[in-house]
Parts: structure tokens; C-alpha cells; sequence
């Protein structure tokens, strides 16, 4: 399994971390365990050994990150569930959610930099029309005021 998670510094603001540490850690292990379909394929023994916790202590987070979120008060997707059970496993109910915010601010940071590319191209473009655009006109001066070796050289400047 070589799967990623994002994990948003505003996870430290939320109810979560308002849970006992074990609870925290066992989800941070669920996040980083799931399978691109959010699904972590572990029973509460795999999992407590991933986590490095108890068997029991697994179980209770089990059952907290599965009932309804009694800290907030506003309402939240799923109650405020963080995980549901199903046939293989647990499923991360949110994480679609985050990989897709993850995503998006990736797709904009590409877009931010492809942009600042494309500005830094116009600008030599600019400043190398502009050097020729001088060049020549210096060209055209001499050739007209008939200093030939004058314009010879201002002719091979761009080589």
C-alpha cells in the first residue's frame, strides 16, 4: 500500500483533538493506513499494533470516532462521525472531502507557477524586442547618415 493523506493544520482547532491522545493517535493511524477508497483494512488488534496501542484502547477510539460529534455544536456532515464500519474495514468518512480540497490547492498552486512561468517568458520576449527594436533603430540612423562600418557593427551586435 503507498497511499498519501493531507493533513490540514487546522486539524489541531477542531474536535478532535479535544479526544483523549490515544483517540488522536489511532485516527492519525487511520489516516495514514486508509486505501485510496478511504477504507482502513484493519481489525482493532492490526490496528492497535500499527498504533502501538491497546487492543481496548483501540476499540473505545473505535467507537468514539464512529458516534455522532457531542462537542460542536453546529451542524456537521455525518453527525460528526469520523468513521463508520464497513464489510473490510473502517471507512474515513471525510476523507474524499480532503483529498479533493487537497487537490484543488495543489491545482492552484500548478496554475500560480505555470502563470508566473508564462509572465517571466512575455517579459524576456519584451526586453529582447525591445533590444532589437533599439539595435535596429541605431542600424537604420547610421545606414541613412551613411556610416556603413558603423552599421556593420551595430548589425553584428545581436550575433
Amino acid at each position: 500500500m503507498n497511499t498519501w493523506t493531507p493533513l490540514f493544520s487546522k486539524i489541531v482547532d477542531s474536535s478532535i483533538w479535544a479526544e483523549p491522545d490515544y483517540v488522536v493517535k489511532i485516527f492519525i493511524t487511520m489516516l495514514a493506513l486508509k486505501d485510496s477508497d478511504q477504507v482502513v483494512r484493519y481489525n482493532a488488534f492490526a490496528l492497535a499494533q500499527r498504533a502501538h496501542k491497546t487492543e481496548k484502547e483501540v476499540l473505545d477510539a473505535l467507537n468514539i470516532l464512529s458516534s455522532p460529534d457531542d462537542k460542536r455544536l453546529e451542524p456537521q456532515p455525518f453527525e460528526g462521525r469520523r468513521i463508520e464500519r464497513v464489510e473490510d474495514g473502517w471507512k474515513l468518512l471525510n476523507g474524499q472531502f480532503y483529498e479533493d480540497m487537497m487537490r484543488g490547492l495543489n491545482r492552484r498552486a500548478y496554475k500560480a507557477a505555470k502563470q508566473r512561468e508564462y509572465r517571466e517568458r512575455q517579459k524576456e520576449i519584451r526586453r529582447v524586442r525591445s533590444e532589437n527594436d533599439e539595435r535596429e533603430a541605431r542600424f537604420v540612423r547610421a545606414d541613412g547618415n551613411g556610416e556603413v562600418s558603423k552599421a556593420d557593427r551595430i548589425a553584428a551586435e545581436g550575433l
